[in-house]
């Protein structure tokens, strides 16, 4: 068996892995990028094992996702409980960035899936929605384009800028 097929039998299998949360048939092309280089670096992992090198990886890509979802915020954003990433209690032991459970394995998959959280948890905090489009003054959706995680605008829709790139934003 070739080392191809060998990673393609592995990623079969994780459909059966409880350690692996991520939907086999749903996997992007970064997501299995990121299967790939695991599986080149530690072979075939599964239960635990699996588990903790998904958690390290997610942790990496959750902290600098926030900071890139964080800067298209207003620097009047004065959360009561400002956004961060921790590790799970018992009940919870994935990546949690602000309440939420991360569960992307590429990191603009998991780009987007904060901005969405982020932005959610914004619109409660504070009451109105943001980031809003320049030109439609409508509020933003994140979502995946080209590999990319990006603000949509439902006013066409068309992209308005990467995830973490909003012009006039606070930090770059």
């Amino acid at each position: 068996m070739t080392s191809g097929e060998e990673f393609a039998q592995w990623i079969s299998l994780l459909r059966e892995d409880e350690a692996f949360d991520a939907e086999v048939d749903r996997l992007g092309a970064e997501a299995i990028a990121e299967l790939r280089r695991i599986y080149a670096e530690d072979g075939l992992l599964f239960g635990g094992d699996l588990r903790t090198r998904l958690l390290a990886l997610r942790f990496a890509h959750a902290e600098r996702a926030l900071r890139l979802v964080l800067s298209d915020f207003p620097a009047a954003a004065d959360w009561d409980i400002a956004p961060t990433v921790s590790m799970g209690e018992p009940a919870r032991e994935g990546v949690v960035v602000h309440g939420w459970e991360v569960f992307g394995i590429g990191f603009q998959d998991t780009l987007v899936e904060i901005a969405v959280n982020i932005q959610a948890d914004y619109i409660d905090e504070f009451f109105h929605v943001w980031p809003l489009c320049p030109g439609h003054r409508l509020g933003l959706k994140p979502d995946m384009r080209n590999g990319a995680g990006v603000w949509m605008c439902g006013s066409g829709p068309h992209e308005v800028a990467r995830i973490g790139k909003i012009e006039g934003s606070r930090r770059r």
